[in-house]
């Protein structure tokens, strides 16, 4: 199995050489990513050259409705010729593909001339923007030369929209709670017991100061400290108005954490569980000072939440990849 993305994805994590996955994942430039396929599935991790291909070009379309898109993306070209020279940047070409069963790219990072040349590789790819053009595209049709369509969703119950036969019910923050637990395991300085709550930075950024309650604190650091935070943090909360998909709620929960939040606020709120919707600073607070009060009650939440976030971040979209395919490959 092999994880690609190509230069142009200023997320995930550098190219370099092959080293343990945890040093992987914490050298990553912003988003952590799916990060179970390195450490559960054992994947093999490369970062290719930006090919002449215009499918491999389709990250652009992000930038379309920004108010100088010519400019946005230059600055992300201007970032891979940074990278050019970077120790372990590798071009397409030069990697045998053919040894692998699977190939997970982010965004496109392969263009079809050389996928469509691989008999026996299944080829599977995220949008890494929600909801932008190539996401939108993918739901009707799977880019040529790729089979599988990874769509981010973890919805927990999943009537319509209907999945399309290769569009696969995937969250890109599959995570397992056991790789989280061996990627904490990294920081021998960690405290022996959680305590807080950790405030992810739009929700942090539109508070009050007065808002600001005694042992809330901004989610914020490199990957190291991103997740040392998450870590050693009781709670986590998002109540922030402006919706975003809800990846954070999977990081979270797999790190350790009770996430408490909004539903309005996540477009995909699967993880708030009864008891654990909260809409502003002062139900935050009461939830956190009733559980806090009941450890019975918190950990019943929690076992609950974890339960539930092992199933919808790994296990399903893991049991239904494998199954898809073996479907594909069956003669």
């Amino acid at each position: 199995m092999a994880l690609v993305r190509q230069a142009a994805y200023r997320g995930a994590y550098p190219a370099g050489k092959k080293k343990p996955w945890p040093h992987t994942v914490l050298s990553a430039f912003s988003h952590l990513g799916p990060f179970s396929f390195l450490a559960d599935l054992g994947a093999d991790y490369f970062v290719v050259r930006q090919t002449p291909d215009p499918e491999t070009h389709r990250w652009q379309e992000k930038f379309l409705h920004d108010p100088d898109p010519t400019a946005s993306i230059q600055a992300v070209q201007r970032w891979q010729l940074e990278q050019e020279n970077h120790e372990g940047l590798l071009d397409c070409e030069d990697i045998p593909w053919e040894d692998y069963d699977l190939v997970v790219s982010l965004d496109v990072a392969v263009p079809a001339r050389i996928t469509r040349q691989t008999s026996k590789t299944i080829w599977a790819y995220f949008s890494v923007e929600a909801g932008g053009p190539l996401q939108k595209d993918s739901f009707w049709r799977p880019v040529p030369g790729y089979q599988l369509f990874l769509n981010h969703g973890f919805r927990r119950y999943r009537s319509r929209p209907f999945n399309r036969p290769h569009v696969l019910e995937f969250p890109f923050s599959f995570q397992s709670a056991l790789a989280w637990t061996r990627l904490a395991e990294e920081d021998r300085s960690l405290p022996s017991s959680r305590s807080g709550t950790l405030v992810d930075k739009s929700t942090w950024s539109g508070l009050a100061h007065d808002e600001r309650h005694a042992g809330w604190t901004p989610l914020s650091g490199n990957a190291p400290e991103y997740v040392r935070r998450m870590a050693s943090a009781k709670f986590a909360l998002r109540i922030d108005q402006n919706r975003r998909w809800g990846n954070w709620s999977i990081e979270a929960v797999q790190a350790g954490c009770l996430f408490l939040g909004n539903p309005d606020s996540l477009a995909m709120p699967a993880l708030l569980l009864p008891g654990l919707v909260v809409r502003n600073p002062p139900e935050a607070v009461e939830v956190v000072q009733r559980l806090e009060k009941n450890p019975d009650l918190f950990d019943s939440a929690r076992h609950a939440q974890s339960l539930l976030a092992e199933h919808l971040a790994f296990r399903r979209p893991l049991a239904e990849l494998t199954a898809k395919i073996r479907k594909i490959l069956k003669p």
